[in-house]
């Protein structure tokens, strides 16, 4: 959300704040936040701010900022908190929190119980059935629903995150509806190939960690977890 009389919070890690106060970003001392007042339109492309803002806001970007990006069913449960040892995903996860200023990389909001949340940025080819890491960015609670949405559906969100894709990309409810069905459609096709590998070498170059000695199994268990509640919700439906 923005802040007052329009004011636009900002995404900056503490340690480039300076460079945030130099190019005209207003420090809040109340919302421990800085904030951009002086509209988007004309901002130059090569202007520092704007790697400060977040995605919904950058006049070089064009919706969807968010949408469903659901993983294929046979690789549910290949996450890195599953597969890390808990102190690398903790480390990896807070270097996300920081690198955006505890803020969300899409809108700039926050969650009302935590600031912030991990999500892992995977990308598909459909050709090889490859899902692979492409990095780990911090999203508000609600960001983070869109982006899981067969989940946001199992636990009974699915109108309150309708309207908030609908929001943050600035369509009607039936434009966030087509999108979800898309992508609902999409992941059908997906989780028909049982032959998916999972490709987390992002985080060994980036981090220099390795996935624990038994992630095979770690993984299994949260699928089974996740099955069991998307079996669930689907029961609940039908009674």
């Amino acid at each position: 959300m923005t802040g007052a009389q329009g004011s636009i919070p900002l995404c900056v890690p503490r340690d480039r704040a300076k460079q945030a106060a130099g190019a005209g970003a207003r420090w809040d001392r109340v919302q421990r936040c800085f904030f951009w007042d002086t509209g988007i339109a004309d901002i130059a492309e090569n202007a520092p701010v704007l790697a400060f803002l977040p995605f919904r806001f950058r006049p070089d970007r064009r919706p969807p900022y968010v949408r469903p990006w659901m993983v294929p069913q046979s690789l549910w449960g290949w996450n890195l908190r599953a597969v890390l040892h808990r102190e690398d995903w903790d480390r990896i996860r807070r270097d996300a929190y920081r690198r955006a200023g505890y803020r969300c990389r899409i809108c700039g909001g926050i969650g009302p119980a935590h600031p912030v949340e991990a999500d892992e940025g995977w990308a598909y080819d459909d050709t090889r059935f490859v899902q692979v890491l492409r990095g780990v960015i911090a999203l508000c609670p609600d960001c983070h629903a869109v982006r899981h949405w067969g989940r946001s559906m199992a636990t009974g969100k699915e109108q309150h995150v309708l309207r908030w894709l609908a929001w943050i990309n600035g369509w009607t409810p039936a434009q966030a509806r087509a999108c979800a069905d898309e992508a609902m459609a999409l992941w059908h096709w997906r989780s028909g190939h049982t032959g998916w590998t999972c490709d987390i070498g992002w985080v060994e170059k980036v981090f220099g960690v390795q996935p624990v000695a038994d992630a095979m199994v770690r993984a299994a268990a949260t699928q089974q977890g996740l099955v069991a509640l998307a079996r669930q919700s689907r029961d609940g439906e039908m009674r």
